[in-house]
Protein backbone atom coordinates (compact mmCIF):
# COMPACT_ATOMS: atom_id res chain seq x y z
CA UNK A 1 0.00 0.00 0.00
CA UNK A 2 1.22 3.50 -0.88
CA UNK A 3 1.98 6.01 1.85
CA UNK A 4 0.07 9.29 1.98
CA UNK A 5 1.31 12.86 1.63
CA UNK A 6 -1.20 15.50 2.78
CA UNK A 7 -0.73 19.12 1.75
CA UNK A 8 -2.40 21.74 3.96
CA UNK A 9 -2.51 24.99 2.00
CA UNK A 10 -3.90 28.30 3.33
CA UNK A 11 -4.60 29.93 -0.04
CA UNK A 12 -6.25 29.00 -3.33
CA UNK A 13 -4.36 25.99 -4.66
CA UNK A 14 -3.66 26.49 -8.37
CA UNK A 15 -2.16 24.47 -11.20
CA UNK A 16 0.90 26.66 -10.67
CA UNK A 17 1.18 25.34 -7.09
CA UNK A 18 0.65 21.77 -8.29
CA UNK A 19 3.64 22.20 -10.61
CA UNK A 20 5.96 24.10 -8.26
CA UNK A 21 5.36 21.65 -5.39
CA UNK A 22 6.16 18.86 -7.88
CA UNK A 23 2.97 16.97 -7.04
CA UNK A 24 3.16 14.76 -10.14
CA UNK A 25 6.57 13.54 -8.97
CA UNK A 26 5.33 12.98 -5.41
CA UNK A 27 2.39 10.93 -6.74
CA UNK A 28 4.64 8.42 -8.53
CA UNK A 29 5.41 6.68 -5.23
CA UNK A 30 2.75 8.03 -2.86
CA UNK A 31 -0.86 9.10 -2.70
CA UNK A 32 -1.26 12.89 -2.40
CA UNK A 33 -4.29 14.72 -1.01
CA UNK A 34 -4.51 18.53 -0.90
CA UNK A 35 -6.63 20.60 1.50
CA UNK A 36 -7.31 24.20 0.42
CA UNK A 37 -8.28 26.46 3.38
CA UNK A 38 -8.69 29.82 1.62
CA UNK A 39 -12.45 29.92 2.30
CA UNK A 40 -12.01 29.87 6.07
CA UNK A 41 -8.63 31.58 6.44
CA UNK A 42 -8.59 34.33 3.79
CA UNK A 43 -12.04 34.45 2.13
CA UNK A 44 -11.52 38.05 0.97
CA UNK A 45 -8.34 36.97 -0.88
CA UNK A 46 -10.24 34.66 -3.27
CA UNK A 47 -10.68 37.72 -5.51
CA UNK A 48 -6.93 37.70 -6.18
CA UNK A 49 -7.18 34.44 -8.16
CA UNK A 50 -8.64 33.60 -11.54
CA UNK A 51 -10.80 30.45 -11.77
CA UNK A 52 -8.48 27.52 -12.47
CA UNK A 53 -10.70 24.78 -13.89
CA UNK A 54 -7.76 22.41 -14.46
CA UNK A 55 -7.09 21.99 -10.77
CA UNK A 56 -10.53 22.32 -9.14
CA UNK A 57 -11.40 18.61 -9.11
CA UNK A 58 -8.02 17.60 -7.67
CA UNK A 59 -8.37 19.69 -4.49
CA UNK A 60 -10.39 19.31 -1.30
CA UNK A 61 -11.85 22.75 -0.64
CA UNK A 62 -12.42 23.12 3.11
CA UNK A 63 -15.58 25.05 4.00
CA UNK A 64 -15.42 24.54 7.78
CA UNK A 65 -13.29 22.89 10.48
CA UNK A 66 -15.78 20.08 11.08
CA UNK A 67 -15.37 18.94 7.48
CA UNK A 68 -11.56 19.07 7.76
CA UNK A 69 -11.54 17.00 10.96
CA UNK A 70 -13.88 14.40 9.49
CA UNK A 71 -11.75 14.01 6.35
CA UNK A 72 -8.50 13.79 8.31
CA UNK A 73 -9.95 11.10 10.59
CA UNK A 74 -11.05 9.10 7.53
CA UNK A 75 -7.53 9.29 6.08
CA UNK A 76 -5.96 8.16 9.38
CA UNK A 77 -8.26 5.12 9.47
CA UNK A 78 -7.39 4.27 5.86
CA UNK A 79 -3.60 4.76 5.90
CA UNK A 80 -2.57 4.73 9.56
CA UNK A 81 -0.71 7.57 11.32
CA UNK A 82 2.73 6.07 10.63
CA UNK A 83 2.15 6.12 6.87
CA UNK A 84 1.19 9.79 6.63
CA UNK A 85 3.38 12.88 6.20
CA UNK A 86 1.84 16.36 6.20
CA UNK A 87 3.37 19.21 4.19
CA UNK A 88 1.99 22.06 6.25
CA UNK A 89 1.86 25.57 4.80
CA UNK A 90 -0.72 26.80 7.33
CA UNK A 91 0.98 29.22 9.71
CA UNK A 92 -0.23 29.85 13.26
CA UNK A 93 -1.36 33.41 12.56
CA UNK A 94 -5.07 33.26 13.49
CA UNK A 95 -7.36 31.36 15.85
CA UNK A 96 -8.68 29.25 12.96
CA UNK A 97 -5.19 28.25 11.81
CA UNK A 98 -4.36 27.48 15.43
CA UNK A 99 -7.31 25.06 15.54
CA UNK A 100 -6.24 23.45 12.25
CA UNK A 101 -2.75 22.75 13.54
CA UNK A 102 -3.85 21.75 17.04
CA UNK A 103 -6.10 19.05 15.63
CA UNK A 104 -3.18 17.83 13.51
CA UNK A 105 -0.94 17.65 16.58
CA UNK A 106 -3.56 15.70 18.58
CA UNK A 107 -3.48 13.01 15.88
CA UNK A 108 0.34 12.60 16.23
CA UNK A 109 0.87 12.90 12.47
CA UNK A 110 4.42 13.81 11.40
CA UNK A 111 4.54 17.21 9.70
CA UNK A 112 7.00 19.40 7.87
CA UNK A 113 6.81 23.19 7.64
CA UNK A 114 8.62 25.31 5.09
CA UNK A 115 11.01 28.22 5.40
CA UNK A 116 12.32 28.44 1.84
CA UNK A 117 11.23 31.88 0.54
CA UNK A 118 13.97 31.94 -2.09
CA UNK A 119 14.46 35.70 -1.90
CA UNK A 120 16.40 38.10 0.33
CA UNK A 121 13.36 40.25 1.15
CA UNK A 122 11.77 37.66 3.45
CA UNK A 123 13.10 39.23 6.65
CA UNK A 124 12.72 43.00 6.35
CA UNK A 125 12.30 44.07 9.95
CA UNK A 126 11.28 47.69 10.17
CA UNK A 127 12.31 48.08 13.81
CA UNK A 128 15.87 46.98 13.07
CA UNK A 129 16.20 48.92 9.81
CA UNK A 130 18.08 52.19 9.52
CA UNK A 131 15.00 54.46 9.55
CA UNK A 132 14.22 57.46 11.72
CA UNK A 133 11.49 57.09 14.34
CA UNK A 134 9.10 59.16 12.20
CA UNK A 135 9.82 56.97 9.15
CA UNK A 136 9.13 53.81 11.16
CA UNK A 137 5.81 55.17 12.39
CA UNK A 138 4.94 56.14 8.80
CA UNK A 139 5.71 52.60 7.57
CA UNK A 140 3.60 51.02 10.32
CA UNK A 141 0.64 53.19 9.31
CA UNK A 142 1.27 52.42 5.64
CA UNK A 143 0.99 48.71 6.55
CA UNK A 144 -1.50 49.14 9.40
CA UNK A 145 -3.49 45.95 8.74
CA UNK A 146 -0.32 43.90 8.48
CA UNK A 147 0.94 45.53 11.69
CA UNK A 148 -2.31 44.62 13.49
CA UNK A 149 -1.98 41.05 12.21
CA UNK A 150 1.59 40.83 13.54
CA UNK A 151 0.52 42.15 16.95
CA UNK A 152 -2.25 39.53 16.97
CA UNK A 153 0.38 36.96 15.98
CA UNK A 154 2.42 37.75 19.11
CA UNK A 155 -0.65 36.91 21.19
CA UNK A 156 -1.24 33.70 19.24
CA UNK A 157 2.40 32.69 19.72
CA UNK A 158 1.65 32.38 23.45
CA UNK A 159 -0.80 29.56 22.66
CA UNK A 160 1.65 28.02 20.18
CA UNK A 161 4.17 27.84 23.04
CA UNK A 162 1.67 26.44 25.56
CA UNK A 163 0.28 23.84 23.14
CA UNK A 164 3.72 23.07 21.63
CA UNK A 165 2.42 23.43 18.09
CA UNK A 166 5.72 22.80 16.37
CA UNK A 167 6.40 20.69 13.29
CA UNK A 168 8.67 17.65 13.34
CA UNK A 169 10.73 19.09 10.49
CA UNK A 170 11.41 22.48 8.94
CA UNK A 171 12.48 22.58 5.31
CA UNK A 172 14.92 25.46 4.67
CA UNK A 173 16.63 26.96 1.64
CA UNK A 174 19.88 28.85 2.00
CA UNK A 175 22.32 29.44 4.82
CA UNK A 176 20.68 32.73 5.88
CA UNK A 177 17.32 31.04 6.51
CA UNK A 178 19.00 28.15 8.30
CA UNK A 179 20.91 30.50 10.61
CA UNK A 180 17.72 32.44 11.38
CA UNK A 181 15.91 29.37 12.73
CA UNK A 182 18.78 27.21 13.99
CA UNK A 183 18.50 28.14 17.68
CA UNK A 184 14.69 27.93 17.62
CA UNK A 185 14.81 24.44 16.09
CA UNK A 186 17.45 23.28 18.55
CA UNK A 187 15.40 24.55 21.49
CA UNK A 188 12.14 22.97 20.27
CA UNK A 189 13.61 19.70 19.02
CA UNK A 190 12.71 20.39 15.37
CA UNK A 191 14.84 18.72 12.71
CA UNK A 192 16.12 20.92 9.89
CA UNK A 193 15.92 19.59 6.34
CA UNK A 194 18.13 21.56 3.94
CA UNK A 195 16.63 21.91 0.48
CA UNK A 196 15.77 24.54 -2.10
CA UNK A 197 13.36 27.30 -2.87
CA UNK A 198 10.52 26.06 -5.08
CA UNK A 199 11.92 27.96 -8.04
CA UNK A 200 15.44 26.60 -7.61
CA UNK A 201 14.11 23.06 -7.32
CA UNK A 202 12.87 23.42 -10.90
CA UNK A 203 16.49 23.78 -11.99
CA UNK A 204 17.49 20.58 -10.16
CA UNK A 205 14.39 18.76 -11.43
CA UNK A 206 15.99 18.82 -14.90
CA UNK A 207 12.76 19.01 -16.81
CA UNK A 208 13.14 19.72 -20.50
CA UNK A 209 13.48 23.45 -21.17
CA UNK A 210 11.70 25.01 -24.12
CA UNK A 211 14.11 27.07 -26.19
CA UNK A 212 13.22 30.58 -27.31
CA UNK A 213 15.29 32.72 -29.67
CA UNK A 214 17.50 34.70 -27.32
CA UNK A 215 17.21 38.18 -28.81
CA UNK A 216 14.80 39.41 -26.14
CA UNK A 217 14.47 40.79 -22.61
CA UNK A 218 11.92 39.16 -20.32
CA UNK A 219 9.78 41.17 -17.92
CA UNK A 220 8.61 39.31 -14.80
CA UNK A 221 5.25 40.90 -14.13
CA UNK A 222 3.69 41.49 -10.71
CA UNK A 223 -0.07 41.14 -10.13
CA UNK A 224 -0.61 44.77 -9.16
CA UNK A 225 -1.84 47.30 -9.74
CA UNK A 226 -4.20 45.86 -12.37
CA UNK A 227 -4.82 42.70 -10.33
CA UNK A 228 -4.79 41.96 -6.59
CA UNK A 229 -1.30 41.38 -5.20
CA UNK A 230 -0.23 39.64 -1.96
CA UNK A 231 -0.76 42.92 -0.09
CA UNK A 232 -4.49 42.29 -0.52
CA UNK A 233 -4.20 39.62 2.19
CA UNK A 234 -3.91 42.52 4.63
CA UNK A 235 -6.33 44.71 2.60
CA UNK A 236 -3.55 47.24 2.04
CA UNK A 237 -3.93 49.87 -0.67
CA UNK A 238 -1.24 49.87 -3.34
CA UNK A 239 0.77 53.10 -3.78
CA UNK A 240 0.71 52.75 -7.58
CA UNK A 241 -2.07 53.29 -10.10
CA UNK A 242 -2.95 51.39 -13.26
CA UNK A 243 -2.69 54.49 -15.46
CA UNK A 244 0.78 55.50 -14.30
CA UNK A 245 2.31 52.04 -13.90
CA UNK A 246 1.53 50.55 -17.30
CA UNK A 247 2.31 53.77 -19.14
CA UNK A 248 5.72 53.82 -17.41
CA UNK A 249 6.33 50.13 -18.16
CA UNK A 250 5.45 50.42 -21.84
CA UNK A 251 7.59 53.55 -22.27
CA UNK A 252 10.48 51.73 -20.59
CA UNK A 253 10.02 48.66 -22.80
CA UNK A 254 9.96 50.81 -25.93
CA UNK A 255 13.18 52.48 -24.79
CA UNK A 256 14.85 49.07 -24.32
CA UNK A 257 13.63 47.88 -27.71
CA UNK A 258 15.01 51.02 -29.35
CA UNK A 259 18.37 51.28 -27.54
CA UNK A 260 19.26 47.59 -27.09
CA UNK A 261 17.45 46.20 -30.16
CA UNK A 262 15.76 43.58 -27.99
CA UNK A 263 12.06 42.83 -28.02
CA UNK A 264 10.41 42.62 -24.58
CA UNK A 265 8.44 39.49 -23.69
CA UNK A 266 6.10 39.57 -20.68
CA UNK A 267 6.02 36.63 -18.23
CA UNK A 268 2.79 37.25 -16.26
CA UNK A 269 2.45 36.50 -12.57
CA UNK A 270 0.84 33.09 -11.79
CA UNK A 271 -2.08 34.80 -10.03
CA UNK A 272 -3.06 36.62 -13.21
CA UNK A 273 -4.39 35.59 -16.58
CA UNK A 274 -3.26 37.96 -19.33
CA UNK A 275 -3.85 37.15 -22.98
CA UNK A 276 -1.03 37.23 -25.50
CA UNK A 277 -0.75 40.60 -27.27
CA UNK A 278 -2.92 42.19 -24.57
CA UNK A 279 -3.48 45.95 -24.79
CA UNK A 280 -2.19 46.24 -21.21
CA UNK A 281 1.33 45.85 -22.60
CA UNK A 282 0.75 47.51 -25.97
CA UNK A 283 0.24 44.18 -27.77
CA UNK A 284 3.60 42.73 -26.72
CA UNK A 285 4.16 38.99 -26.58
CA UNK A 286 2.80 37.52 -23.29
CA UNK A 287 3.82 33.94 -22.43
CA UNK A 288 2.31 32.29 -19.34
CA UNK A 289 3.73 29.37 -17.35
CA UNK A 290 7.19 29.53 -18.94
CA UNK A 291 9.12 31.86 -16.63
CA UNK A 292 12.03 29.43 -16.10
CA UNK A 293 12.40 28.77 -19.84
CA UNK A 294 12.11 32.45 -20.76
CA UNK A 295 14.78 33.53 -18.27
CA UNK A 296 17.22 30.83 -19.35
CA UNK A 297 17.08 32.05 -22.96
CA UNK A 298 16.77 35.80 -22.28
CA UNK A 299 19.45 38.42 -22.73
CA UNK A 300 18.18 40.57 -19.82
CA UNK A 301 15.70 40.05 -16.97
CA UNK A 302 13.48 42.96 -15.89
CA UNK A 303 11.53 42.94 -12.62
CA UNK A 304 10.47 44.96 -9.61
CA UNK A 305 10.83 42.07 -7.19
CA UNK A 306 10.45 38.33 -7.84
CA UNK A 307 11.60 35.01 -6.41
CA UNK A 308 12.32 34.05 -10.03
CA UNK A 309 15.52 36.14 -9.96
CA UNK A 310 17.10 32.89 -8.75
CA UNK A 311 16.82 31.62 -12.34
CA UNK A 312 18.59 34.75 -13.59
CA UNK A 313 21.32 34.34 -10.97
CA UNK A 314 21.78 30.66 -11.82
CA UNK A 315 22.01 31.28 -15.58
CA UNK A 316 24.10 34.45 -15.12
CA UNK A 317 21.68 36.89 -16.72
CA UNK A 318 21.80 40.67 -16.18
CA UNK A 319 19.01 41.70 -13.79
CA UNK A 320 17.45 45.16 -14.01
CA UNK A 321 15.46 46.03 -10.89
CA UNK A 322 13.24 49.08 -11.07
CA UNK A 323 10.64 51.31 -9.45
CA UNK A 324 8.54 54.29 -10.56
CA UNK A 325 7.87 57.77 -9.22
CA UNK A 326 4.70 56.44 -7.59
CA UNK A 327 6.39 53.57 -5.74
CA UNK A 328 9.45 55.46 -4.49
CA UNK A 329 9.90 55.02 -0.72
CA UNK A 330 7.01 52.53 -0.56
CA UNK A 331 7.18 49.02 0.88
CA UNK A 332 7.65 47.69 -2.67
CA UNK A 333 10.54 50.09 -3.25
CA UNK A 334 12.23 48.97 -0.04
CA UNK A 335 11.90 45.33 -1.09
CA UNK A 336 13.46 46.10 -4.47
CA UNK A 337 16.27 48.00 -2.75
CA UNK A 338 16.94 45.05 -0.44
CA UNK A 339 17.10 42.70 -3.43
CA UNK A 340 19.38 45.06 -5.35
CA UNK A 341 21.81 45.28 -2.42
CA UNK A 342 22.01 41.50 -2.03
CA UNK A 343 22.51 40.93 -5.76
CA UNK A 344 24.81 43.97 -6.06
CA UNK A 345 22.88 45.31 -9.05
CA UNK A 346 21.41 48.72 -9.86
CA UNK A 347 17.91 49.80 -8.83
CA UNK A 348 16.59 52.28 -11.40
CA UNK A 349 13.62 54.61 -11.79
CA UNK A 350 12.00 53.77 -15.13
CA UNK A 351 10.24 57.14 -15.20
CA UNK A 352 13.73 58.51 -15.90
CA UNK A 353 14.51 55.88 -18.56
CA UNK A 354 16.08 58.46 -20.91
CA UNK A 355 18.87 58.99 -18.39
CA UNK A 356 19.72 55.30 -17.95
CA UNK A 357 23.20 54.03 -18.75
CA UNK A 358 22.55 50.45 -19.86
CA UNK A 359 26.25 49.57 -19.98
CA UNK A 360 26.36 50.29 -16.26
CA UNK A 361 23.05 48.80 -15.12
CA UNK A 362 23.45 45.43 -16.85
CA UNK A 363 26.76 44.70 -15.12
CA UNK A 364 26.77 41.90 -12.55
CA UNK A 365 29.20 39.73 -10.59
CA UNK A 366 28.91 35.96 -11.04
CA UNK A 367 30.43 35.32 -7.60
CA UNK A 368 27.82 37.56 -5.95
CA UNK A 369 25.07 35.75 -7.85
CA UNK A 370 26.38 32.38 -6.68
CA UNK A 371 26.58 33.55 -3.07
CA UNK A 372 23.02 34.91 -3.31
CA UNK A 373 21.80 31.45 -4.35
CA UNK A 374 23.57 29.77 -1.42
CA UNK A 375 22.30 32.44 0.98
CA UNK A 376 18.62 32.29 0.02
CA UNK A 377 17.80 29.60 -2.56
CA UNK A 378 19.65 26.31 -2.10
CA UNK A 379 22.05 24.28 0.00
CA UNK A 380 25.67 23.41 -0.70
CA UNK A 381 25.09 20.03 0.96
CA UNK A 382 22.92 18.33 -1.64
CA UNK A 383 21.75 18.66 -5.22
CA UNK A 384 18.45 16.82 -4.89
CA UNK A 385 15.22 18.50 -5.94
CA UNK A 386 12.57 19.13 -3.29
CA UNK A 387 10.34 16.21 -4.26
CA UNK A 388 13.31 13.82 -3.94
CA UNK A 389 14.07 15.12 -0.45
CA UNK A 390 10.42 14.77 0.60
CA UNK A 391 10.14 11.25 -0.82
CA UNK A 392 13.35 10.23 0.97
CA UNK A 393 11.88 11.61 4.19
CA UNK A 394 8.60 9.69 3.97
CA UNK A 395 10.40 6.51 2.87
CA UNK A 396 12.58 6.65 5.98
CA UNK A 397 9.86 7.87 8.34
Amino acid sequence: MKKLIIILYPFKFRQFDWDRFEVNELKKKNDVIIFDFVNILYPHFIKAYFIDKLIKKKIINVKDLKFYKKKLNELILRYGVKNILVLNFVKNDSLISLKINYFLKKKFIKSISFFNPGISTYNQKVLKANYTFIEKISIFFERKYETIQKIRGKFINFFVYILKLYPNFIFVAGIKCKNDIFNHCKEKGIKILEGNSWDYSQILNKKKIKNYKSNYAVYLDAPGPKFHSDSYIYKEKLPETVKHTYRSLNNFFSHIEDKLKLKVIVAPHPKTKILDRASLFNSRNVISGRTHDLIKNARIVLTRNSTAVCFAAHYNKPIVLFYTDETYDSDGYRSSLNLAKNLKVELVNIDNHNKLNFKKIIKFDRKIYKQYLYNFCTSKKNKLSNFELIINLIDNK
